[in-house]
């Protein structure tokens, strides 16, 4: 049987149909060193089966990421991220198969509904704060917070997923986490980032001028501008933010 678009790498190079002992179905992300299927098991729970690339099997610093992304989910608390079911290798491919939250994420929510109101903003805004922080008391450093990789889970729990550069113990992340939290802050109240544009337009904007944080509660707006700060030392910790959404 031909495989179909959704089963091939960029490349033309097929994927397996079954790895880890899940059967493999359609494709619900791809980026430069994997891609992601939807698998299902014997029992049927649905997992995300992430795939390294055929041709970055032999990339070290790409199976180092890989193998640094199966370390901080395991260590995390799996109240705020995706239980890992297994991972390895699986004849020549390397895998890792993780419980799947279909969402809704962040950036779906607001595109779908809009910012959200007063209460529902302090709401998630402390269930969120309290998640960065709970990952960064473990060391658990993500290094790509962004609105879709903040994901509504059952019984309204958020999670956080997509740990593809994440570190344990790597403080250049963890400052990285405070500026993409407080953006996050930002997007769920007023739909938008404090900056727009691509990375060096940001980085320049966060020179030039302090962003307008009027969006948010005035209670919060000192503690999110430091978080800010383009100085990445001069930003503060996750506890700090959780004090700050809870006034």
């Amino acid at each position: 049987m031909r495989k179909t678009p959704k089963e091939m790498g960029p490349s033309g190079a097929s994927e397996p149909d079954s790895l880890g002992g899940f059967v493999l179905g359609e494709r619900i992300g791809a980026g430069r060193q994997a891609v992601v299927r939807l698998g299902t098991d014997a029992t049927g729970n649905a997992a995300a089966v992430k795939l390294l690339r055929k041709e970055r099997l032999a990339d070290t610093t790409a199976l180092e990421a890989f193998m640094n992304e199966e370390k901080a989910l395991r260590a995390a608390p799996d109240s705020f991220t995706p239980r890992v079911y297994s991972a390895g290798w699986d004849g020549s491919r390397r895998y890792l198969a993780c419980e799947y939250l279909p969402g809704p994420s962040l950036e779906q929510w607001i595109r779908s509904g809009g910012p959200l109101p007063p209460l529902e903003l302090k709401e998630f805004a402390l269930r969120f704060c309290r998640m960065v922080e709970a990952l960064h008391e473990r060391l658990i450093h993500h290094g790509d917070i962004k609105p879709r990789h903040v994901i509504s889970g059952p019984a309204r729990r958020l999670f956080l997923i997509d740990f593809g550069i994440a570190r344990i113990g790597d403080d250049r992340l963890r400052r990285r986490d405070l500026f993409n939290a407080a953006a996050v802050l930002h997007y769920a109240a007023g739909g938008r980032f404090p900056y727009e544009g691509t990375p060096m337009e940001i980085a320049s904007r966060t020179l030039a001028a302090e962003p307008d944080l009027r969006i948010l509660p005035a209670p919060w707006r000192n503690i999110v501008g430091r978080c800010l700060n383009p100085n990445d030392r001069r930003r503060l910790t996750a506890a700090d933010l959780v004090r700050a959404v809870s006034r």
